[in-house]
C-alpha cells in the first residue's frame, strides 16, 4: 500500500488501478474496522476506469469511517473516473476534490451532508 501520514489523522492513499484497485480498498476498509482513527485523502490519478465493485467497497469504506466520525476525500479524479460517478448520480456521496491540498481543505472544513447538497431537477 502506497500511504503516507499528513498530518497525525489524515492518512493519504495513491490507489492503484484496476485490477489491483479493489484488494487495495479491502484492505483499507479491514484497516478501518481496526480502529484505524484516521480521516482518508484517497489519491484516484492512477485510475482510468473505476469499476462497480470498487465503486461499491468505495461506498462500504466511506459508512465505515462516518460511523466513526471521520471522512473520506477522493483526488485526483481522471475525467473518466468523475463522468463515472457523476453519470451514476454518485458525484453526490462522495467529497472529490482536484488535489492533495484541495482535499486537506476540505476535511479542515465543517462537514456538510453530501446528499443534501445535491443540486435539484426541475
Amino acid at each position: 500500500m502506497n500511504a503516507k501520514l499528513l498530518e497525525p489523522d489524515v492518512l493519504f492513499v495513491l490507489l492503484p488501478p484496476e485490477p489491483q484497485l479493489r484488494p487495495e480498498l479491502v484492505q483499507l476498509r479491514e484497516a478501518a474496522s481496526q480502529g484505524k482513527d484516521t480521516h482518508l485523502i484517497l489519491d484516484l490519478s492512477c485510475i482510468e476506469i473505476i469499476t462497480s465493485p470498487s465503486i461499491g467497497s468505495l461506498l462500504l469504506l466511506q459508512r465505515q469511517l462516518a460511523q466513526r466520525d471521520r471522512r473520506l476525500v477522493l483526488c485526483n479524479p481522471r475525467l473518466a473516473t468523475k463522468c463515472i460517478f457523476r453519470v451514476a448520480g454518485l458525484d453526490v456521496f462522495f467529497q472529490l476534490a482536484s488535489d492533495k491540498n484541495h482535499a486537506l481543505t476540505l476535511l479542515h472544513q465543517p462537514e456538510q451532508s453530501l446528499a443534501n447538497d445535491a443540486p435539484t431537477k426541475r
